[in-house]
């Protein structure tokens, strides 16, 4: 477990604990929720795709506008920069489905959308190199088999550059010391002001948290990329959040700190992940059923030197996981 240390620095750092106590206390209770920028929608991302490539105002009208996406070259291209900026595609890990997912609607009729998108996306030729071309044709999986394009706001996972600025920020804004920083990246989060009104900041900064609902465990499903069956990770989550508001009324760093950190640190999330599977490509495109890798999920708590643990090969990650700039785990 983390320890503070011994002798004269322990006093020390106590004391300036207990003098912190209050301040920043009194800060984290009336910062601002700053998650506007968390969320954005389909159309926007369209546009300025449509800018930034040079397409022509004309197509937007006449074709995009419409929801036709034809196999052109410029089309190609820019559904793949719409998914980029949505964080829907990566050119090496290709479609993020969580992602995406949030952006359709199936009609209420329809028992088998499921079953013709995965179809879609299992006939997808591993030869198909390109990487505009198998964007389009990912895509079009979802926008012609799965539902209706839903044009409202949805979250966008933050990739590990913007969490790393977002914890620099929560640093800064507390005026904690630089090496905080150094710990955090470490997997150490000990139970102490300083830290846990750190991770309510960056609750709150990636739109993962809010003082009145807590952790949004939808979005947290998403930042996590299908870590596991989402009806077992939405149930499990839950149920650690429930255990943990049953306790005596907390403050707001002190809440945050309690159900972000203890309900989606590493060995936690394994729990989630213990009796689910996961779907792994196989040199045909056909797909096979595995087990998922134990601790695949590390969150705020990962540590260096978890010899004991598994590696778990690059092939193995899907895309970003939940709040992984926090640590600097190499893999």
């Amino acid at each position: 477990m983390y320890s503070t240390g011994t002798g004269l620095f322990a006093l020390a750092w106590l004391v300036r604990v207990l003098l912190m106590v209050g301040s920043v206390e009194a800060y984290a209770g009336s910062a601002p929720n700053p998650t506007s920028n968390c969320t954005t929608t389909f159309d926007e991302a369209l546009q300025e795709c449509a800018t930034q490539l040079g397409i022509p105002a004309e197509r937007l009208e006449q074709e995009y506008n419409l929801l036709l996406y034809p196999a052109d070259r410029d089309s190609m291209c820019l559904v793949r920069c719409i998914g980029v900026l949505l964080r829907f595609w990566n050119d090496t890990t290709g479609l993020r489905e969580a992602t995406i997912r949030q952006y359709y609607e199936p009609a209420p009729e329809d028992q088998c959308y499921l079953n013709r998108t995965r179809a879609c996306l299992d006939a997808l030729e591993p030869t198909v190199t390109d990487v505009c071309e198998r964007a389009h044709r990912s895509f079009l999986c979802y926008h012609q088999q799965f539902g209706y394009l839903r044009k409202v706001d949805r979250y966008v996972p933050k990739t590990p550059l913007e969490m790393k600025q977002i914890q620099q920020d929560c640093l800064d804004m507390f005026g904690l010391e630089a090496n905080r920083l150094a710990q955090y990246q470490d997997g150490q989060f000990p139970d102490d002001p300083e830290t846990q009104c750190f991770v309510r900041c960056v609750g709150l900064k990636t739109g993962l948290y809010s003082d009145q609902d807590g952790p949004h465990v939808g979005r947290m499903y998403i930042q996590c990329d299908s870590c596991a069956d989402e009806a077992v990770f939405r149930e499990r989550a839950s149920e650690c959040i429930a255990a943990q508001h049953q306790r005596h009324k907390l403050s707001k760093c002190t809440a945050a700190y309690r159900t972000l950190y203890q309900c989606f640190r590493d060995d936690q999330l394994d729990l989630y992940a213990s009796s689910t599977t996961v779907s792994v490509p196989t040199s045909t495109g056909a797909r096979i059923a595995t087990k998922s890798p134990v601790n695949a999920i590390p969150a705020l708590s990962v540590r260096k030197g978890s010899l004991d643990k598994p590696k778990v090969t690059p092939d193995a990650w899907q895309l970003e996981i939940i709040l992984e700039g926090l640590y600097n785990r190499k893999h």
